[in-house]
């Protein structure tokens, strides 16, 4: 059993931020937003700051400042910053106002967590405790949650690890993809709509909300939300009812929101796309997750975790062998769900390691090392390649529509029958995997 003698700790240099007005504002490791906005931590009247600013965060060499796209910028010292550290006392300059910053002359010790994985997500790094020991203090609260990162870091994962590890955990979890529903349906997707309230709608319909009743609501992808759909959505979640297009009655529900984005919202927000009142709502608590290539050390653990999801945990130690060999100076672009695709496919292959370079070199146009021809036929290759292909994509489409043909066949675009054919040429477990 887990002991709090495993817990570790990381230290920073915390500090205060003072006001003209005298208010004194301490800097943690949390995030600290100011601007004019109600909702910042630290709200200044003053026409010529941005409704989101900047924002202050307690950091191992100082205080770690970062404008979020205001319109006037953020200064210090007649020089204006992007991102900057400050390791002293300094005046930061936002519109007309003046801040003081003054670190702490002492580190402070911040608790890391010991826990090195959560759910379905694994990693020991640093980075990775920390947001650990977050979601554990997050999961068993009602707060909404904001989960921040790249394309591929496992936002969705952190969404599904978040709602089982709380106590809705017996309702259900339902996702939508702000990036993929059409704008003419995007209100008909979240609210629903009576049967005849437009054209097409033959019958009446839930909408997401509401099927979350009693659940979670992960919305993906939650800058893509339309603009004119935000204050029907903050209406919604703060009076906690909804109407349906076309009806007259509200009906209650009980939803938790976790959103997830890979756009800079602060931006957004300033540029006037998204509403800083629905931000501020959803993101009670923001968790950014880190780029792969800031927690390289995971990947052994990765390599395993993901091994052993394919059922091929004994293929660990040559899988991590290849990629320290063959991908030693790759930074992973497509973060963790790039790692997964070469993880699948190299274990599929493990047994034969010079399979590995055959296909997944060939498939991302390279050559093994001190060779200059493959070691396969061409013909042999591609046919290798694409049945690994198929393999991994009808696995991890069982996988997200939990088993369920239908859905499988409508993610997919494939008539049912195809779907059924391809699972059973790969022994696809329709359980997922």
């Amino acid at each position: 059993m887990e002991t709090r003698a495993k817990v570790l700790h990381w230290f920073i240099r915390g500090g205060t931020l003072t006001t003209p007005s005298g208010t004194i504002y301490p800097i943690d490791v949390e995030p600290m937003v100011v601007g004019r906005s109600e909702g910042a931590d630290v709200v200044l009247e003053d026409s010529e700051v941005s409704g989101v600013h900047c924002e202050l965060r307690a950091v191992t060499e100082g205080i770690a400042v970062r404008d979020l796209g205001s319109t006037n910028g953020t200064f210090c010292s007649n020089v204006r910053i992007r991102e900057a550290v400050i390791t002293g006392g300094a005046e930061l300059t936002v519109g007309d106002t003046h801040l003081v910053i003054t670190p702490s002359g002492n580190k402070q010790r911040v608790e890391l967590g010991y826990s090195d994985r959560f759910g379905s997500i694994v990693g020991a790094s640093p980075k990775m405790r920390r947001v650990f020991s977050v979601l554990e203090k997050v999961a068993a609260t009602p707060l909404s949650v904001l989960v921040l990162g790249e394309t591929g870091t496992g936002k969705e994962g952190v969404a599904r690890a978040i709602h089982e590890a709380s106590p809705r955990r017996t309702g259900p979890f339902v996702v939508v993809d702000c990036g993929s529903i059409p704008q003419t349906l995007a209100e008909s997707i979240l609210f629903g709509h009576e049967k005849g309230a437009f054209t097409g709608a033959n019958e009446r319909r839930m909408g997401a909300l509401a099927e979350a009743h009693g659940g979670t609501l992960f919305l993906d992808e939650l800058g893509e939300l339309p603009i004119d759909l935000q204050p029907k959505l903050l209406r919604a979640l703060s009076e906690r009812q909804v109407k349906r297009i076309g009806g007259t009655a509200f009906d209650s529900i009980d939803v938790r929101v976790i959103a997830a984005t890979r756009r800079d919202l602060s931006t957004e927000m300033n540029a006037g796309r998204f509403r800083s009142d629905l931000f501020f709502r959803i993101a009670q608590v923001r968790i950014e997750l880190p780029p792969l290539r800031d927690r390289l050390t995971d990947l052994p653990m990765l390599i395993e975790d993901i091994c052993t999801r394919v059922h091929q945990a004994w293929a660990a130690p040559v899988v991590r062998n290849w990629i320290e060999r063959r991908m030693a100076s790759h930074d992973w672009p497509g973060n963790v769900r790039e790692l997964v695709n070469v993880v699948s496919v190299a274990a599929t292959l493990a047994q034969t390691p010079e399979g590995i370079d055959d296909v997944l070199l060939l498939a991302r146009d390279e050559q093994p090392a001190q060779s200059t021809q493959p070691a396969t036929a061409f013909s042999d290759a591609k046919r290798q390649a694409i049945e690994l292909f198929e393999r991994n994509y009808f696995n991890e489409l069982s996988r997200r529509a939990k088993g369920n043909v239908s859905e499988m066949a409508r993610q997919s675009g494939m008539e049912r029958h195809h779907v059924r054919a391809y699972l059973r040429k790969y022994g696809v477990d329709k359980a997922g995997v």
